[in-house]
């Protein structure tokens, strides 16, 4: 079920200059979070990258059981049957089983939902009319929506959600004879979907996997609710991490980086600390995305009120606006290559002085990009 609200605003030229001066400022804050953001992200990357690789070259092989003493204070690799002395349950539903040692429940309430579609187009003199489309409809979502923020509140109302998701460990975890600590175990999260064989309680029906608070789970009303779990049950885990009297726990580098490994099946500790690179690979490739976006975002919105001063003539703008993004690219390329090139500096030179020299091959390459202005000779 769905249901649509349709509004039309206009705004004069000089809301538009104003609301362009605003967004200027906002560019300056952009542009200066992306460069710490980038800067900061490198850092990351080398310490994470030096951290790994002491730790591989470092790590010691032991046993499941017994207790290896010699391997205390040490990191260690150990391979074996990791299992809960009590299982993972779920205080509200009741819902457990044999030998689990995590347990996830998925609790979800039936929700209106508000998507906006806006169409705009300008005049001549610089005036901007939108066509904004609001759509409200039904979904079911894990997190509560903010009704009260919705552009047409009346007959859209969501019930403030009760029950949320969550996630349960087992009590007393082993590794063999190692106990495992709590953040090792969360390095865990291979879940599987588990039937719930509980009893439901008061005001819920058993419905699928899970249960259903409601009259009708094929006919759901705004504010009911469906819980289903997953779970992951006691196996075979590979640990990299250290040995602290007897117990499996994280493992702090000399730069503070720390190493907490965990992976179903027997998996070699060259292959744990290859994982681990590659995830940590990938989330530096993110953060230089997110910082180049925002960096880039950040000097198109400096650039509004020059565009703006060009607004009266609708074909002015778009021109003035292409042009504006050209010259935030031309600046955003060589910016986040340069800050990237000065952190790796700090920390790897030789890599650095070749980034910044590709910053530089950038920035004379995006200029040529730009048209040359013809002079005339008198």
């Amino acid at each position: 079920m769905s249901d649509q609200f349709t509004e039309v605003t206009t705004e004069g030229w000089g809301q538009r200059l104003g609301g362009s001066l605003i967004a200027a400022l906002i560019g300056f804050v952009l542009v200066i979070v992306s460069v710490g953001l980038l800067y900061w992200n490198e850092g990351r990357a080398v310490t994470s990258s030096k951290a790994l690789g002491r730790g591989a070259a470092a790590i010691v092989e032991v046993g499941a059981s017994p207790v290896d003493a010699a391997a205390n204070g040490k990191l260690v690799h150990v391979s074996g049957m990791m299992q809960p002395a009590t299982p993972a349950r779920d205080p509200v539903f009741g819902v457990t089983g044999d030998g689990l040692l995590r347990l996830s429940r998925v609790a979800e309430m039936y929700q209106w939902k508000e998507e906006t579609h806006s169409q705009s187009h300008e005049s001549v003199g610089g005036s901007k009319t939108t066509e904004t489309t609001y759509t409200y409809q039904h979904v079911w979502s894990a997190q509560p929506i903010a009704s009260g923020q919705f552009k047409v509140r009346d007959g859209h109302q969501n019930p403030s959600m009760e029950l949320r998701s969550a996630t349960f460990d087992g009590a007393d975890v082993k590794l063999g004879d190692y106990r495992v600590d709590p953040a090792l175990l969360n390095k865990l999260a291979t879940f599987t979907s588990l039937h719930a064989q509980s009893a439901p309680p008061s005001g819920y029906q058993a419905s699928g996997d899970g249960y259903y608070r409601g009259q009708d789970p094929n006919q759901p009303a705004i504010g009911d609710l469906r819980v289903t779990f997953a779970a992951i049950a006691a196996q075979t885990v590979s640990v990299a991490a250290a040995q602290s009297a007897g117990v499996l726990t994280a493992f702090r580098d000399d730069n503070g980086y720390t190493i907490a490994l965990a992976e179903p099946g027997v998996v070699t500790a060259a292959g744990l600390f290859h994982d681990e690179m590659q995830s940590e690979s990938r989330l530096t490739w993110i953060l230089r995305g997110v910082g180049f976006v925002m960096m880039l975002i950040g000097f198109v919105c400096i650039s509004r009120p020059l565009t703006m001063l060009f607004a009266v003539l609708p074909f002015l703008e778009s021109m003035v606006g292409a042009g504006a993004f050209l010259v935030a690219l031309t600046l955003a390329v060589p910016i986040t290559l340069v800050t990237i090139a000065i952190a790796w500096i700090a920390h790897r030179p030789l890599i650095g002085g070749g980034l910044l020299i590709a910053a530089l091959a950038a920035l004379f390459l995006l200029r040529r990009m730009h048209p040359r202005r013809s002079v005339a000779r008198v």
